[in-house]
């Protein structure tokens, strides 16, 4: 709740390949552009992909439906699988394709699909879940200027995705699948979506009022990670209700003095179609709280 560090938000993890070399910095980001919108149209054809490329020069090619009529939308998480291959010009200057890794062709993968962001979110917005298809990136929207994985994918090349599109789900989806399989059950369900569970009542401490100082104990956490992405540890921190977060002060005023709970919200009490730092945009969040004292 207070200021995070700041973390760039991948739109793109892949399986161990992180990005070490060093930066490229001999073409303008038109030219590797227009160069690999140009080598994804001559793969397409000679591989016979029956697809389209975007404005951005994202290519999607549908290889398998699977009937059904469930399609992604904007404010969505997404789980999917895929194999990763590299684009690259062989000898005889053909495009061609080089497996890469397949760490998640078994095992999920999970983003939130956010307005206006170019890249795989483009090629996920036209599949059904079920749907197998292809999705060409230009390197812009995969490794970059600098590569990954000490030269296996060389600075900016485009690179293949096979995908299977598992599922789409809402954040009230996100939520309620969450407390089940976490054996939480809420003690109220507000208007505006917040789940508080109580987890521990004390009858005998004093409420709170919107102008008091409150000292809290707390711990964040996005529904997909183990780890917090913010927490007070064994200290405190002081505020006014005011100064947090709409789910997280709504949360906040239900409890008195002594009493702890989980609360679960959406982003829309929370961080909204932005996000913040290390909270990326339509993620609904979950913190467990202990209000210490009110001043």
């Amino acid at each position: 709740m207070r200021n995070l560090p700041v973390f760039m938000f991948g739109l793109l993890l892949i399986g161990g390949l992180s990005s070490c070399q060093k930066e490229d910095v001999g073409l303008t980001d038109d030219q590797i552009l227009e160069s690999n919108k140009s080598d994804i149209l001559n793969y397409a054809a000679a591989k016979g992909l029956t697809g389209s490329m975007t404005s951005t020069g994202v290519y999607y090619a549908l290889n398998k439906t699977s009937g059904s009529t469930v399609t992604p939308a904007y404010g969505q998480e997404v789980e999917f699988n895929y194999k990763l291959y590299l684009l690259s010009r062989n000898s005889a200057n053909a495009v061609i394709d080089t497996f890469v890794d397949s760490t998640y062709a078994t095992k999920s993968s999970y983003i939130y699909l956010i307005d206006n962001t170019p890249g795989i979110t483009e090629g996920l917005l036209k599949m059904h879940e079920g749907d197998q298809g292809s999705i060409l990136l230009p390197s812009v929207y995969a490794f970059g200027r600098t590569g990954a994985g000490n030269g296996v994918i060389p600075p900016n090349s485009p690179v293949r995705l096979d995908v299977t599109l598992k599922r789409t789900r809402t954040e009230e989806q996100q939520i309620d699948e969450y407390l089940t399989a976490n054996k939480l059950t809420p003690t109220e369900v507000t208007q505006s979506g917040l789940r508080f569970v109580r987890t521990l009542e004390n009858t005998a401490g004093a409420s709170t009022t919107p102008t008091q100082v409150l000292t809290i104990k707390y711990k964040g956490k996005l529904l997909r990670s183990i780890s917090a992405f913010d927490s007070t540890g064994t200290g405190t921190y002081s505020a006014q209700a005011s100064q947090f977060v709409p789910g997280f002060a709504e949360g906040l005023a239900k409890l008195r003095v002594g009493e702890k709970a989980t609360i679960v919200f959406p982003s829309k009490i929370g961080y909204g179609s932005t996000g913040y730092q290390v909270i990326p945009a339509y993620a609904p969040l979950r913190f467990d709280i202990e209000l210490v004292s009110a001043q």
